[in-house]
């Protein structure tokens, strides 16, 4: 199951007086395949978004692909879409269009520029984004300047170079200062787009504004661009369309990869920092092992490991185990594992709860399982004190089938009880007991443990050392 960080609310409702804020996201799932019958465009190739629809079109004769892929190092841990730019001028074009419009808008993406591989060895083409409303979204051609808003070119140059340029009204502006983009790098893109007639207020980890008929662009957690400029899109008109073009690319070498895009039809709130590409959850004897990856991290503290414990069909009160550290930002794949170890028999749930800088946090749940088990031993066993030589503390695992009356003593050299560990009736299960030697000397000593129950009965004894 693709990427725990879709915790979006999937509803879109909209009547005729209101337009409700909606955010909706998008990924290719897991599967792979290919499109590049010329001159042909298709509305079924892509996995169906919540909202619009998902469009791509080949070029006429210039060829160019659109090629579901799933090569981990390059973008994501699962499936993500490589489009090749055509040699011509007629573009390949992919586009979600007509969703739920708003006159203030956010889209988000991952995005790498390169070569067929991932590389920064592509010397020629462009790819445009675009966002607007009007007919060329849903069509095949390259833009019309009156349906543009927000709209990006990328060059690619020699050396792994990308000129990076805006649409001002109806030409491009000189580039973006600070060339923010390279080949061969994976980017976060986040647009935050107003052509409302007020200024609009937003939260990107602080307090932000942004003027009337205006657009902000982040990459990577930075803005790159404020309040810059718009298309020609009249005043007010609301957005509902989006869409990446490619051209002119010698030996359809320009190559832009690209991956979890969420878009709104307002001005989003403070952005989601972490983008999950993974969460499992396995069993494994008395442990429960917690794997997970994500393709980026915007400010990301780390996360709270929560256990919850399943009494028959109750759910217990999640519980903080652990915290693992993340990464800060970064737009590199990362992995995370967790080890829940000496559990007793029974139902254990488990989420994360990712924590940024600010303390903004939101909780992911494992794609695979709801919950592991934790089987009843089915053999008497009694585990080597751990650590061993104690000084002066360790611990000493035991496990019973049968429920029944437990008695584990410690004693020297001599024979002699110093320390009655544990006495009583205890139900079948892993138990665990600790030792503590503060008070007796160094030396060596023995713990028996004896159990009776009305099915078995078990006895053994171990050696142990104490160092003070």
């Amino acid at each position: 199951m693709k990427k725990a960080f879709t915790l979006f609310i999937l509803f879109f409702i909209i009547t005729t007086s209101t337009i409700f804020s909606q955010p909706w996201h998008y990924d290719f799932g897991t599967g792979t395949g290919s499109f590049s019958t010329s001159n042909t465009a298709s509305t079924t190739f892509l996995p169906t978004p919540l909202s619009g629809i998902a469009r791509v079109k080949v070029s006429n004769g210039g060829g160019g692909s659109f090629n579901l892929e799933n090569f981990p190092q390059l973008l994501g841990s699962e499936t993500y879409l490589r489009i090749s730019a055509p040699t011509g001028g007629s573009v390949n074009k992919f586009s979600i269009y007509d969703y739920s419009p708003g006159t203030s808008f956010t889209i988000r993406f991952n995005i790498r520029f390169g070569s067929s591989s991932g590389s920064a060895t592509a010397n020629s083409g462009i790819w445009y984004f675009f966002a607007g409303d009007g007919a060329d979204y849903s069509n095949s051609n390259n833009f019309t300047g009156t349906m543009v808003f927000s709209g990006l070119r990328f060059t690619f140059g020699t050396s792994g170079s990308i000129v990076t340029n805006y649409r001002s009204g109806g030409a491009w502006s000189t580039a973006i200062s600070g060339s923010p983009f390279v080949q061969g790098v994976n980017y976060v893109v986040e647009i935050y787009g107003n052509n409302s007639s007020s200024t609009q207020n937003y939260t990107y980890i602080n307090p932000e504004t942004i003027a009337a008929n205006t657009w902000d662009l982040w990459v990577n957690g930075v803005l790159v661009g404020n309040d810059l400029s718009k298309g020609q899109l009249a005043n007010n008109v609301p957005i509902d369309s989006w869409m990446l073009n490619g051209e002119s690319s010698t030996g359809n070498a320009a190559n832009i990869f690209l991956d979890e895009i969420d878009y709104h039809n307002d001005l989003a709130g403070t952005p989601l920092p972490v983008t999950m590409g993974s969460f499992n959850l396995y069993g494994n004897s008395r442990s429960a092992s917690l794997t997970w990856s994500t393709t980026s991290e915007l400010n990301n503290s780390g996360f709270d490991i929560e256990r919850s414990i399943i009494s028959g069909s109750t759910s217990g009160d999640w519980q903080k185990i652990a915290f693992v550290q993340g990464s800060g930002s970064t737009n590199e794949p990362k992995s995370y594992s967790f080890s829940d170890n000496n559990l007793k028999a029974g139902n254990y749930k488990y989420r994360l709860k990712q924590i940024d800088y600010n303390g903004n946090f939101e909780y992911f749940s494992p794609a695979n399982a709801d919950y592991i088990t934790i089987v009843s031993p089915n053999v008497f066993s009694i585990s080597q004190n751990y650590p061993n030589p104690s000084n002066p503390v360790s611990k000493i695992d035991y496990q019973i089938p049968f429920s029944g009356n437990v008695n584990l003593t410690v004693y020297d050299v001599t024979g002699k009880a110093v320390i009655e560990l544990v006495n009583g009736f205890q139900t079948a299960d892993y138990h665990t007991v600790t030792f503590n030697g503060n008070n007796l000397a160094s030396g060596i000593y023995f713990y028996r443990i004896s159990v009776s129950s009305e099915n078995s009965n078990f006895t053994r004894t171990l050696k142990m050392v104490l160092v003070k």
